[in-house]
């Protein structure tokens, strides 16, 4: 590993590694225990398994942390350039190359705990309240596919981290966030929080969160191809469930 104009260079050394002019970018958000930004690693359960991907496929490849809006609007526009931990949606479905599932979660609507005046039995219900999103986010695109309104219902964030301080305080006109139990864990964390602060309303059961690389539509097909079969044969020989294995702790959801 080195360091190059703030790059994060990852040679995979396979057998015979695929001629490319310059390595495949890879560009991804500060999302732990999935993906982590370290002083000097990119580190995380899907980081290490799209590590092993590139390093099976046999491609030499850069890895980027990015806000969520930028690493999605540059991988839809630069060619050679994947993307993880990524939402599959019909909405997304013809905008990238899908490599494969990565891990699976299930997403909710949450509040503070102390905010009792909040109730909600439906997403129906949820439009009375303002809930914030990550710009590009899964989430945010859901919403607005299920008539939320940016300035009435919903508040966009620039960055992830903002989202529980929001929620938590440093604005008084937010009363949900969608996340999933694991995320939140580490999330509060961050932000000095216990995760007990705040509290589950709502299961998205139309909104799960399988997490994906993915590639730019620019991308070379003989790369997506290498890639594809690279995570095929993590998960068939057992590579894949053995990284799961060293993660499941952090994986656990919290116990809300």
């Amino acid at each position: 590993m080195r360091i190059f104009d703030g790059w994060l260079i990852f040679l995979c050394c396979a057998a015979s590694p695929l001629s490319v002019a310059v390595p495949v970018k890879v560009l991804t958000e500060h999302l732990p225990p999935y993906q982590i930004d370290g002083q000097n690693s990119a580190g995380g359960f899907a980081t290490e398994l799209v590590k092993q991907t590139f390093a099976e496929a046999g491609i030499s490849y850069q890895i980027s942390f990015q806000s969520w809006s930028r690493a999605y609007q540059l991988t839809q526009r630069d060619s050679n350039t994947c993307i993880y931990s990524m939402s599959r949606s019909p909405e997304r479905e013809n905008l990238f190359h899908w490599i494969g599932e990565l891990s699976y979660n299930q997403t909710a609507l949450y509040t503070m705990a102390s905010r009792h005046d909040v109730k909600i039995d439906s997403l129906d219900d949820a439009r009375r309240y303002v809930v914030a999103v990550t710009r590009d986010d899964v989430t945010h695109h859901y919403l607005k596919s299920h008539g939320f309104e940016e300035g009435k219902n919903l508040y966009v964030l620039e960055s992830i981290s903002n989202m529980l301080p929001v929620l938590s305080g440093r604005r008084d006109d937010i009363d949900l966030i969608i996340v999933n139990d694991t995320i939140l864990r580490y999330r509060a964390q961050e932000a000095g929080l216990e995760a007990t602060q705040f509290r589950r309303l709502l299961v998205l059961k139309d909104l799960p969160l399988a997490f994906h690389l993915a590639c730019s539509l620019k991308t070379s097909p003989e790369i997506v191809s290498k890639l594809r079969n690279g995570l095929k044969k993590l998960k068939a020989d057992g590579r894949f469930e053995q990284i799961a294995g060293q993660w499941s702790e952090r994986l656990k959801p919290e116990q809300l």
